[in-house]
C-alpha cells in the first residue's frame, strides 16, 4: 500500500515523478554496486600485481646475488691460477737455463745441486697444482685438455726420476713453455670476460678461435692430445683390471 500511495495521488493520478525517481534511486544502488565491486576487483588485483612485482624482484635479487658470488669466485679462480701459471712457466725457464749453463748435471757439486732440486720441486709442486685446477675434465673440454696435455708432458720431462737431461730436448720443452704461454693468456682473458659479463657462457669458444695463436696451437697438438686421451684411458683400464673386486 505505500509503494501504491507513492505512486498515485490523492485523485488517483498515476505520478511518472515517482517513477522517476525511483528509477534513478534504483540506478544510484546499482551504480554504487557496481562502483564497489569494480574498486573490490581493482584492489585485488593492484595486491596481485603488487605481489607479483615483489616476487619477481626477489627472483631478481637472488639471481644477481647468485651472478655476483659466481663472478667473484671465477675472477678469484683466474687470479690464483694465472699465478701458478706464472711461477710454473717461470721455473720451467729457470731449470732450462741452469741445464744449458752447467750442462751434464750428473757432475753438479752439493751446492748446485741443491739449487737443481729445488727448482724441479717448484716446478711439480705448482704444475701438479694447475693440473688439479684445469683437469680431471669431465665437460670433454678441449680447452682444458690441451693445458693439461702440455703441463702433465712438461712435468713427465723436466722431473723425470733418473735424472738425466738431454740438452737436445731443451728447443722441445721450451717451444711447449711458450705455447702454453700463449694460449693461457688467450685463456685467461677470455674467463675475465665472462666472469665480468662482457661475454657468456656460450660465446666463450667464439672468442677464443678470433686468435690465430689458439687455432695454431689446437693444430699443432691435435694428434699428440688424442694419444694422451688414449694413454690415459688405457691407465685407468689397467687399474680397473688390476684393482678389480674378484667374486669368489
Amino acid at each position: 500500500m505505500y509503494l501504491v500511495n507513492i505512486l498515485y495521488d490523492n485523485n488517483h493520478n498515476f505520478q511518472w515523478a515517482s517513477i522517476a525517481a525511483l528509477i534513478a534511486l534504483i540506478g544510484s544502488i546499482i551504480s554504487a554496486w557496481i562502483s564497489w565491486y569494480n574498486n573490490r576487483k581493482t584492489i585485488a588485483t593492484q595486491k596481485q600485481m603488487s605481489k607479483e612485482n615483489l616476487d619477481l624482484q626477489e627472483k631478481l635479487n637472488k639471481s644477481n646475488f647468485k651472478g655476483n658470488v659466481v663472478s667473484k669466485a671465477r675472477i678469484e679462480w683466474i687470479q690464483e691460477v694465472r699465478k701458478k701459471s706464472v711461477d710454473f712457466i717461470s721455473s720451467c725457464y729457470n731449470i732450462f737455463e741452469f741445464v744449458k749453463f752447467h750442462g751434464d748435471i750428473a757432475w753438479l757439486n752439493a751446492e748446485n745441486e741443491k739449487s737443481f732440486n729445488t727448482l724441479k720441486n717448484e716446478i711439480e709442486r705448482n704444475g701438479t697444482l694447475l693440473v688439479l685446477y684445469f683437469g680431471p675434465n669431465v665437460e670433454g673440454n678441449k680447452n682444458n685438455d690441451l693445458i693439461v696435455y702440455l703441463i702433465s708432458t712438461l712435468l713427465e720431462a723436466i722431473t723425470n726420476k733418473d735424472g738425466y737431461y738431454d740438452p737436445n730436448s731443451l728447443p722441445e720443452l721450451t717451444d711447449k713453455v711458450e705455447i702454453l704461454g700463449d694460449f693461457l693468456r688467450i685463456y685467461f682473458k677470455a674467463e675475465w670476460k665472462r666472469a665480468n659479463g662482457e661475454i657468456q657462457d656460450s660465446e666463450v669458444q667464439e672468442y677464443l678461435e678470433k686468435h690465430d695463436l689458439y687455432i695454431k696451437a689446437m693444430d699443432v697438438f691435435s694428434d699428440k692430445l688424442e694419444e694422451f686421451k688414449e694413454l690415459a684411458d688405457y691407465k685407468y683400464d689397467l687399474a680397473k683390471e688390476k684393482y678389480a673386486t674378484v667374486e669368489p
